[in-house]
């Protein structure tokens, strides 16, 4: 268990926006084929900020599951986030079964959801969506498209002094070839009761870990980026102390095709009451 010490940047000097209002964590479990897509709403009136996935099995190995996606659900011209999907593969030929995370909250001041054009790349190659100058990330997500395709990254990014106001999606393909990314980003108002924090873990396969907020704080967003060459995200979702977690916080789980060492960064937002 790692503890989030504060903000990876120090806030701009801007008027903060009100706290995040109703706040609830909803999730969703099937057990599904390679690629397909599970999705879970938001309740009532409320919008996703972020949200998160994890995929198991009973049979794999590090470098065969991986995550495909986990990205906001919206329609054509919303600019919204109605809930959170996810999706992944398996190349050991087992059922896969995802979970997939939507964080809810009444909308906040200035939300609104910036999708980038989807392209395809070169592999390993980032994909960036910044918010509207003002506004800052309350979370984001991506979906890696193609054969033979997983998620290697999908975190916030500060590109100068201050909370992040980017999100960044990376692809991996199993053959180095090109990638289809398709990203998002949920942007608003700064909110000074609301704080990104960042931790490197180096470990043997799978790397990761759980990256949790301080005493009285509960987690609002997360994100993972796996950096060694051929790694995939497997998990990156919320863990609740509702839910038995010691405190609220991030957890992520990566794999390689690799055993040594390698690092993996965590992301989580956490905010106060």
């Amino acid at each position: 268990m790692l503890s989030a010490v504060g903000p990876v940047q120090s806030a701009s000097a801007v008027t903060p926006a009100p706290p995040l209002a109703s706040v609830e964590i909803v999730k969703k479990t099937a057990t599904v084929k390679d690629f397909q897509r599970v999705t879970v709403y938001c309740p009532g009136t409320k919008y996703a900020i972020g949200g998160g996935a994890e995929a198991t099995a009973s049979a794999y190995s590090h470098d065969s599951m991986g995550l495909v996606g986990s990205f906001p659900d919206t329609f054509p011209g919303q600019a919204k986030a109605f809930g959170w999907v996810a999706n992944a593969r398996n190349f050991s030929g087992q059922p896969t079964t995802v979970t997939v995370w939507a964080v809810c909250a009444a909308t906040p001041q200035g939300y609104e959801l910036v999708q980038a054009p989807v392209v395809q790349v070169p592999n390993g190659q980032p994909v960036t969506v910044s918010c509207p100058a003002g506004k800052t990330v309350l979370g984001g997500g991506g979906e890696i498209q193609g054969e033979y395709t997983a998620l290697a990254k999908s975190f916030p990014k500060a590109p100068a002094p201050g909370q992040p106001t980017q999100w960044v999606v990376t692809g991996t393909h199993l053959d180095n070839g090109s990638v289809g990314v398709a990203a998002y980003a949920m942007c608003a108002d700064p909110i000074a009761s609301s704080y990104w924090a960042m931790y490197t873990a180096t470990k043997p396969n799978p790397s990761g870990g759980f990256l949790t907020c301080q005493t009285g704080e509960y987690v609002t967003g997360g994100g993972a980026s796996s950096n060694s060459r051929g790694s995939v995200l497997i998990a990156a979702r919320p863990g609740l102390a509702s839910e038995g977690a010691i405190r609220d916080g991030w957890w992520v789980q990566a794999g390689a095709p690799i055993d040594d060492p390698y690092a993996t960064d965590l992301y989580v937002m956490c905010s106060t009451r």
